[in-house]
């Protein structure tokens, strides 16, 4: 059997490294792109209801049918990227989302928008988060939280940009035209930036940072998706991020109306996410590299109890004041949701890692799905926020308190 020579195998270890920073930097623009398109529904959802008559609660519907559908969609697509690699899956994905938003543009009757949105859109997205979350840790096992938040930290620079251009095009043209921009944007962009990617580094070479069972390829280290199910920790986590969506997602859809209920302008409002989505970009590698550094659990329960403050400093206190201050707190630490690979592979490994991810990622969309429409719901009876906000105050303190009280990784 032959040897390469030193310095070949040291270039193609140097090309691999550069390919690797590459993927990242894909990874960051596409979850930009995906993460901005989402965030701006909040910004539509005004002039939606002002154009049709629709109440809150049912305008809010289609996003939760989005929520639950692409938490679906995630496990499948998690499975088909542990087999096939992320390319195909990314590319798909783009192409549909962006068909999506296109048809959303058109919609007259709110069976329109189920179908767009609630569909169309979920069906798309759901093929992001999972494969570029799975192949970033497989690309950089040893930096797994810092890796993973540099790249998903492109959710938080989508907030604070996309939703903020979509305010001034609605303003300036419409917001039909401006979800006609998001939807080509996002077939065209998404697309390209997806040829970049790639599974895993090549196995043959051998690297530092590799798995320590150095002797069994990636795809064998852990277990599979089927032990995973049996074992209370999955369960807990399933349980944590169901409560992380619920409280997440009313955040992410009242946001921008609760804001302008207290006297803000549209612009002014959804100034808010850009500063959720600038401070989400600190917060997210902040929080990985402390995951890293120190206990991915341990940060997970101080990051959800936080939130827990937040949502009470709005709730008792219902000023503009307080609310950028929420912003802050809500932007930095809503980030959280990057562990969440981390803490899979550090308690089931990376063999099944997709679908697993895939599967708590349903419950994160549970969550998230019952929350807007259950504050819109809350806000049509009583005329106030006041109450869904409490909800989000336990829900955050409770994933919280279940986080924490996780035993410990077995090693694999």
């Amino acid at each position: 059997m032959n040897k390469q020579a030193p310095s070949t195998l040291s270039d193609k270890k140097k090309s691999q490294r550069y390919h690797g920073y590459g993927i990242l930097a894909a990874c960051f623009f596409i979850m930009t792109l995906v993460s901005g398109a989402q965030a701006s529904f909040g910004v539509f959802f005004k002039p939606m209801i002002k154009d049709f008559g629709w109440t809150r609660a049912a305008t809010s519907l289609p996003f939760s049918l989005n929520l639950i559908l692409s938490g679906l969609f995630s496990i499948i697509a998690g499975r088909i990227s542990d087999r096939l690699g992320p390319k195909s899956v990314v590319t798909i994905g783009g192409i549909i989302m962006g068909i999506g938003y296109l048809l959303m543009s058109r919609v007259v009757n709110l069976w329109e928008l189920y179908l767009s949105y609630g569909v169309l859109v979920a069906l798309g997205s759901s093929a992001f988060y999972v494969p570029l979350v799975t192949m970033l840790i497989r690309w950089f096992p040893q930096k797994r939280g810092l890796m993973v938040g540099i790249g998903v930290s492109g959710i938080g620079f989508g907030i604070g940009v996309v939703p903020t251009i979509a305010s001034q095009l609605i303003i300036s043209i419409d917001w039909r035209t401006s979800l006609l921009i998001v939807g080509s944007t996002s077939i065209i962009l998404i697309a390209a930036l997806a040829q970049l990617l790639k599974a895993q580094p090549d196995p043959e070479l051998p690297d530092k940072n590799s798995e320590k069972e150095v002797n069994l390829p990636l795809n064998q280290i852990g277990i599979s998706f089927g032990d995973a199910i049996k074992t209370r920790p999955f369960w807990m986590i399933f349980t944590t991020w169901l409560l992380y969506g619920f409280f997440y997602q009313v955040g992410a859809v009242h946001t921008v109306p609760y804001a302008t209920d207290l006297g803000m302008s549209a612009l002014a409002a959804a100034s808010l996410l850009t500063i959720i989505g600038g401070v989400g970009i600190v917060g997210r590698t902040s929080l990985g590299f402390t995951g890293d550094k120190f206990n991915n659990k341990n940060t997970l329960a101080v990051s959800y109890i936080l939130m827990s403050m937040a949502f009470l400093a709005i709730a008792i206190s219902p000023t503009i004041g307080m609310l950028y201050l929420y912003a802050v707190i809500y932007g930095f630490f809503s980030g959280v949701g990057i562990l969440l690979a981390s803490i899979n592979a550090e308690y089931f490994g990376i063999r099944s890692l997709g679908a697993i991810t895939g599967a708590i990622i349903f419950a994160n969309n549970i969550g998230g799905a019952l929350g807007p429409p259950l504050a819109g719901y809350i806000f049509d009876a009583r005329d106030s926020y006041r109450l869904a906000f409490i909800l989000c105050v336990a829900a955050a303190a409770a994933a919280g308190i279940i986080i924490r009280m996780i035993k410990p990784a077995l090693k694999h």
